[in-house]
C-alpha cells in the first residue's frame, strides 16, 4: 500500500521532480567521470610512462572527490528541502486523514529510494558515455596517443559513486524524518504562506550603495587590466581587485532592487503594460531577499567562464613552447672523464663510445654531437664587452662566453632540417636558444663588437640565429667559430642529440640506454639524458590533471549555481500560486500569465549571468595580457567552447525551471 502510494506520488509530481532529478543525474554522471580518471590512463599516455599514477596526484584527486561529494550533497539536500516545503500541505492532509508520522516517513523514504535508484542508473549510464568523450577530448587536447582507444568502464568509479550518493541519500532520508517529526499540523497546512522581509526599504540607501558598488567594480577592473606580472610580481597586488570585485558584486545585488524598481516605475507605459507591474514587483522582491545567492552564482559563473576560456588557450601555448624546447628525442650530456683521467683532457665522444648494439641501432634516424667550449683569459666573459645587460633583468656580466665548432653546429642544423652555413676565418656567428637573449645578440651585431679568440679578433657575421641546442634547457648564447679556433679552449660539456624513426622506436631505444647505463655504471659514455617521451609524460601529467580538475569543478559549480536559482524560482512559483489564481479570476488569460512567468524567470537567470559576463570580459582580457607574453594566443575558440558549455547547462536549467513553474501555477 505504502509502496503504491510512493509510486503514485512520484508519477503525480514528475514535472516538479524534473529539476531535482536532473541535478541528481548530472551529479552522479560527473562524479563517475571524475573518478574514472584512474581507468583512463591508456588514453592519457604517449609512452609506457603512466601519467596519472604519482602519489601526489592520486592524493589530490581523492581530496577533490570528497570536496565534489560535499558540494553535491549540499545541493541535493537543498533541492530536497524545496520539495519537502512544496509538499507540506500534502503531508498535512495525510495526517488529517489519520496516517501516522512513521508511515508518512516510510512513504518519503520509499520515494527517495526509488528516485535514487533511477537517478543512479541514468547518471552512471551518462557518466560512462561521457567519460569516453571526455577522455578522447582530453587525450587529443594533450597530444596523447589515441591508437589504443577502447571502451572503458571503471568498476571502482561506479562503486565509489554508489557509495557516496548512498551516504548523501541517507542524509536526505534522516533530514526528512527529522523535519516531519518536528513538524506541527498547522505548520504543514500553512507552511507555504510565509512573508519575506525586504533588506532595504530606502531608495536613497539603494542609490548610494549602487554608486559605491559600481565605483568598486570600476577600480577593480582598472587595477587588474593595468597589472603586469613582469614588472610587478607582487602577489598581494592581485588581492586588491579580487576583494573589490567580490564586495562590489555583493553590494550591487544588495542595492539593485531599489534602483531596479525606481527606474522601471519611471517608465509608465512599460510599467503598466500587461502584467509588467506584477512581474517587476515579484522580481524586485526576490532580488532583495536573495541577493547573497545571486551574488555567489554570479561569481561562480565568472570563475567558470574565465577558467574555461583562458585554460584552453594557456595549454595551447604551453604545448607549442614544449614542442619548440624539446626538439630531439634524446639529449645526452657527456661530462665523465674517468676516475684516473686528467681534467684537462677532452671529454670522450659519446656516440663512438657506445656499445655496437646502440651505435648500429635501427631505431636511430639521425644524430648530432657537439661540445660547448669557453675560455678563461680576458674577453671570456660578457662583462668584458660594451653591453647593456640590464635589459635582461638579471646580471650575467660574470657568465662565460660559450663557443661551438662550425662543423658540429652544421650537424645540429642538419638534423633540424636546415642547410649548412659558412664562416670566413675572421667571423663568428651568434646563436641563441632563448628569445629573450636576442636583445644581447643584437647588441653584438649592431655595435659590431669584435670577439678575440686565441689572439684572433673575430667580427660578427652580421646575423644571429635561433636554435634549440638540446632537451636540457641551456638558455644562453653560443658563438659559432671555425673548428681550428677551439683547439686550445676548455671543453666544458659534450652533448649528443638523437632522433628516432618513430615513437615506438624511441621507447625501445630508451630501454637500451637504461640497460647500458645500469650495466656500465660510472664508466658510461654519458652522465645524464633528457628524453622527449619522459618530458612530455611529465608535462602531460600536470596539464591533464589541471584540465580534469577545471572541467569537473566547472561542471559542479555551474550546476550548483543554476540549480540554486532554479529551486528558488520553483519555490517562488509555489509561494505565489494563489496570486496567479487571483490574476486568472481578474481576467488575465493563460498566454499572458505564461509570458509573465517566462519574463520573471528569464530575468532572474540573466541578471547574474550578465554581470558575470562583464566580469569575464575584464578577466579574460587580463589573462590574455599575461598569455600574450608567452606566445601567440587564439582565445576566440576557447570563448566559443565556453559559451556553448554555459548555454547548454545553464539553459537546460532555465527551461526546466520555466516548465516546472508553469506546471505549478497552472494546477
Amino acid at each position: 500500500m505504502l509502496t503504491k502510494l510512493a509510486f503514485k506520488n512520484i508519477g503525480k509530481s514528475l514535472r516538479d521532480y524534473a529539476i531535482y532529478f536532473l541535478t541528481l543525474v548530472l551529479g552522479v554522471s560527473i562524479f563517475y567521470m571524475f573518478n574514472s580518471i584512474y581507468a583512463q590512463q591508456e588514453l592519457m599516455e604517449i609512452t609506457k610512462v603512466p601519467v596519472l599514477e604519482t602519489p601526489p596526484i592520486v592524493a589530490m584527486l581523492s581530496v577533490i572527490s570528497v570536496f565534489v561529494a560535499v558540494i553535491l550533497g549540499f545541493l541535493i539536500v537543498y533541492a530536497n528541502n524545496f520539495f519537502i516545503k512544496r509538499r507540506k500541505k500534502e503531508l498535512g492532509v495525510y495526517m488529517i486523514l489519520g496516517m501516522e508520522k512513521s508511515k508518512i516517513s516510510i512513504v518519503l523514504i520509499l520515494e527517495t529510494v526509488l528516485i535514487a535508484i533511477v537517478a543512479l542508473a541514468v547518471g552512471l549510464l551518462l557518466g560512462i558515455l561521457g567519460s569516453q568523450f571526455m577522455s578522447i577530448f582530453t587525450a587529443n587536447l594533450f597530444e596523447a596517443d589515441l591508437t589504443k582507444y577502447k571502451f572503458i568502464f571503471s568498476f571502482d568509479a561506479a562503486v565509489k559513486s554508489v557509495e557516496y550518493f548512498a551516504i548523501i541519500f541517507l542524509i536526505v532520508i534522516l533530514f526528512n524524518a527529522v523535519v516531519l517529526h518536528k513538524a506541527k499540523l498547522i505548520d504543514l497546512l500553512y507552511g507555504e504562506k510565509k512573508n519575506e522581509t525586504p533588506k532595504i526599504k530606502s531608495t536613497l540607501v539603494s542609490v548610494i550603495l549602487f554608486v559605491v558598488s559600481v565605483a568598486m567594480l570600476a577600480v577593480a577592473y582598472i587595477v587588474i587590466l593595468q597589472y603586469d606580472a613582469t614588472t610587478n610580481p607582487n602577489e598581494n597586488y592581485i588581492k586588491i581587485p579580487v576583494v573589490l570585485g567580490a564586495v562590489g558584486t555583493f553590494l550591487l545585488f544588495f542595492s539593485l532592487s531599489g534602483i531596479f524598481m525606481k527606474l522601471l516605475k519611471s517608465k509608465k507605459k512599460f510599467y503598466y503594460k500587461d502584467l509588467n507591474m506584477f512581474v517587476i514587483k515579484q522580481l524586485n522582491s526576490k532580488i532583495n531577499t536573495n541577493f547573497i545567492s545571486m551574488s555567489i552564482v554570479c561569481l561562480v559563473l565568472f570563475l567558470v567562464i574565465v577558467v574555461f576560456s583562458s585554460g584552453y588557450s594557456a595549454q595551447n601555448i604551453i604545448s607549442a613552447q614544449l614542442r619548440e624546447q624539446v626538439a630531439y628525442d634524446f639529449s645526452l650530456d657527456g661530462e665523465y672523464r674517468g676516475p684516473e683521467s686528467n681534467p684537462e683532457e677532452d671529454i670522450p665522444e659519446i656516440f663512438i663510445n657506445f656499445p655496437k648494439e646502440i651505435q648500429t641501432s635501427r631505431e636511430i634516424k639521425n644524430y648530432a654531437e657537439y661540445s660547448f667550449f669557453n675560455m678563461e683569459e680576458t674577453g671570456g666573459k660578457y662583462g668584458d664587452y660594451d653591453l647593456d645587460l640590464s635589459v635582461l633583468g638579471s646580471n650575467i656580466s660574470d657568465s662565460p662566453l660559450y663557443f661551438m665548432k662550425l662543423s658540429e653546429y652544421n650537424q645540429l642544423r642538419k638534423i633540424n632540417g636546415l642547410t649548412p652555413c659558412n664562416l670566413s676565418d675572421n667571423e663568428y656567428l651568434i646563436v641563441y636558444e632563448d628569445s629573450d637573449l636576442s636583445v644581447v645578440a643584437d647588441q653584438f651585431i649592431d655595435k659590431n663588437i669584435p670577439v678575440t679568440v686565441e689572439g684572433n679578433a673575430l667580427q660578427t657575421a652580421k646575423k644571429a640565429e635561433r636554435l634549440t641546442f638540446g632537451n636540457r634547457y641551456f638558455g644562453g648564447i653560443v658563438f659559432v667559430v671555425n673548428d681550428s679556433l677551439t683547439e686550445n679552449l676548455w671543453e666544458q660539456k659534450r652533448v649528443l642529440n638523437i632522433n628516432c624513426i618513430s615513437d615506438e622506436a624511441s621507447i625501445s631505444f630508451q630501454e637500451k640506454l637504461e640497460e647500458y647505463r645500469n650495466e656500465a655504471g660510472a664508466e658510461a659514455a654519458f652522465m645524464n639524458y633528457k628524453s622527449k617521451i619522459n618530458i612530455y609524460a611529465g608535462n602531460i601529467t600536470d596539464k591533464a590533471t589541471a584540465a580534469f580538475l577545471a572541467i569537473y569543478l566547472g561542471f559542479v559549480f555551474i550546476i550548483t549555481g543554476a540549480a540554486v536559482l532554479a529551486i528558488q524560482q520553483l519555490s517562488e512559483a509555489a509561494d505565489n500560486k494563489e496570486r496567479y489564481c487571483l490574476l486568472k479570476k481578474l481576467g488575465a488569460d493563460k498566454k499572458l500569465l505564461d509570458k509573465a512567468l517566462f519574463t520573471q524567470i528569464f530575468s532572474y537567470f540573466m541578471i547574474p549571468l550578465l554581470l558575470a559576463i562583464i566580469h569575464s570580459i575584464v578577466g579574460i582580457k587580463a589573462v590574455y595580457n599575461l598569455l600574450i607574453q608567452l606566445g601567440q594566443v587564439n582565445i576566440a575558440s576557447s570563448i566559443v567552447l565556453t559559451a556553448g558549455f554555459v548555454i547548454l547547462i545553464y539553459g537546460a536549467y532555465f527551461l526546466l525551471t520555466y516548465m516546472g513553474s508553469k506546471n505549478i501555477v497552472n494546477k
